[in-house]
């Protein structure tokens, strides 16, 4: 067992790396996006929009099975190690002929006869992603992401450049595809790279089922929740157009964006952090209550500002053929707003109850899908809308069980975020309110951004908000 304060400093170190490195590729990404937005038009991110479905679902099997439990279980061997990795080539393999064959089913569903070749080319990049996922799960388990920041980087800078290139050639969504797979292949030779790690000749089915027994609940709660999480996509690509799919896929991009930025590096090093904490059960309330708060605390007033700013930024980033994603955008932001309470169930996976979150997870998606089914004819946005119903849902059940196993209550919980959420929505409202008075785009939306970082931080300073000298101590204690 690793000492109490041994973790408490890889936790610390491990966020800020993967804060840099989460945040580095995002920007990166945000602006490639921008630059690739302009020159394509809405049908080319519709036809990737069709298949994110089954890159996602895939990509669960290999960076969310087996690896999942190389993070999760205390005593690991090589021999582990190394079945992992074959059995994940092997599950990739299969996973991509299911895929090759099944293209032109996928294609006539949808009824867009380019989406064969295209599928069939970018699955590639599940087969390529399968050769680092055991280097990636050694990553996560000893915390040190720095590692990780090099592929995160070269993966999207090489991305980037491929896909703006051919993108400015007329490749269409071919600039998408193989800047995918590019990026993807250079990521897996950096992780070779960096991570001291090396198969050996060694396989056991008999470890397999080993760890199949601590992932496989966890991986089906994971299944499930990207099925549905994504099914949206194949709703609105039948029922609507590409065209429709392009501007709902656009909307959610800079909302998830920051998400995944932020909240994901907060994510993806306490897992594995309250794993370690499994059998300290005050640290580990104590540690979820953290992660939170820090977690509000700086994502909350980004997307309300992004919600209240949202027009403008579009039309100054995207131009104004992108302007009907803006309600998507809008929407997205307050979904996204409850990806923090994603450390719940973290929380109850570390503590080895991973059957019990699959069981509220698949509760929680049939009531989305029942939503999304009634809601549809309605118009696309209301998808956005069911599944910010069913997320409430989903959390205020698992919050009757993490009071039951660590004694954190709604009430506490509740309690702990309140300061950050009135600072935020005040912030917005403010931000609101100065969009009414000046009428020039440009420095409207310039005086908006600096008037709502002043005035955030001056009310955080002012109410002495927790969070804000947490997260400056969290910093000083990097140096």
């Amino acid at each position: 067992m690793i000492e109490r304060e041994n973790i408490k400093k890889q936790s610390i170190i491990g966020l800020i790396w993967k804060f840099i490195e989460k945040a580095g590729t995002q920007v990166i990404s945000f602006i490639v996006q921008i630059i690739l937005a302009r020159i394509l038009i809405p049908e080319d991110y519709g036809l990737i929009g069709y298949l994110t479905i089954f890159i996602t679902l895939s990509e669960v099997f290999i960076q969310q099975g087996f690896t999942t439990a190389l993070i999760q279980k205390s005593n690991i061997s090589e021999l582990d190690f190394s079945s992992v990795f074959y059995i994940n080539i092997i599950i990739s393999i299969i996973i991509y002929v299911i895929c090759f064959w099944s293209a032109p089913f996928v294609s006539r569903f949808y009824n867009v006869p380019e989406l064969i070749s295209v599928m069939r080319v970018l699955m590639i990049s599940v087969v390529i992603g399968a050769f680092s996922a055991v280097q990636t799960a050694i990553i996560s388990r000893t915390l040190d992401f720095k590692k990780s920041l090099y592929r995160g980087l070269l993966n999207i800078i090489i991305y980037g450049s491929i896909g703006i290139i051919l993108a400015f050639q007329g490749f269409g969504v071919w600039s998408l595809v193989y800047a995918r797979l590019v990026g993807a292949l250079a990521g897996c030779i950096v992780l070779w790279i960096v991570v001291d790690w090396r198969p050996k000749m060694c396989f056991s089915i008999k470890r397999i089922k080993i760890l199949f027994n601590y992932s496989s609940k966890l991986l089906g709660a994971n299944i499930f929740s990207t099925f549905f999480s994504n099914i949206s996509t194949i709703v609105i690509g039948k029922v609507y157009s590409s065209i429709a799919l392009g501007y709902f896929q656009r909307g959610q991009s800079i909302p998830q964006t920051i998400m995944t930025s932020i909240d994901g590096s907060i994510s993806e090093v306490m897992y594995p952090t309250f794993s370690l904490l499994q059998n300290e059960k005050v640290t580990l309330k104590s540690a979820l209550r953290r992660t939170i708060k820090l977690s509000i605390f700086i994502v909350l007033p980004i997307l309300v500002g992004l919600l209240v700013v949202s027009e403008d930024l579009t039309i100054l980033l995207l131009t104004e053929k992108w302007l009907p994603s803006v309600p998507y955008m809008k929407v997205m932001c307050i979904y996204c707003s409850l990806w923090p309470f994603n450390a719940l169930t973290h929380a109850m996976n570390a503590l080895g109850e991973s059957g019990l979150t699959f069981k509220l997870l698949l509760i929680s998606n049939i009531i989305c899908l029942c939503i999304m089914v009634a809601l549809i004819r309605y118009g696309v946005i209301w998808i956005i809308v069911g599944s910010i119903i069913s997320s409430v849902i989903y959390y205020y059940m698992i919050m009757r069980y993490v009071k039951q196993f660590l004694e954190y209550s709604l009430l506490e919980l509740m309690k702990d975020i309140l300061e950050e959420v009135i600072i935020s929505l005040l912030m917005g409202g403010v931000v609101w309110m100065i969009g009414r008075i000046i009428s020039n785009l440009y420095f409207r939306f310039i005086i908006q951004v600096f008037i709502g970082i002043i005035i955030y931080f001056f009310m955080c300073l002012i109410f002495k908000l927790e969070s804000l000298y947490y997260f400056y101590d969290l910093l000083k204690r990097r140096r």
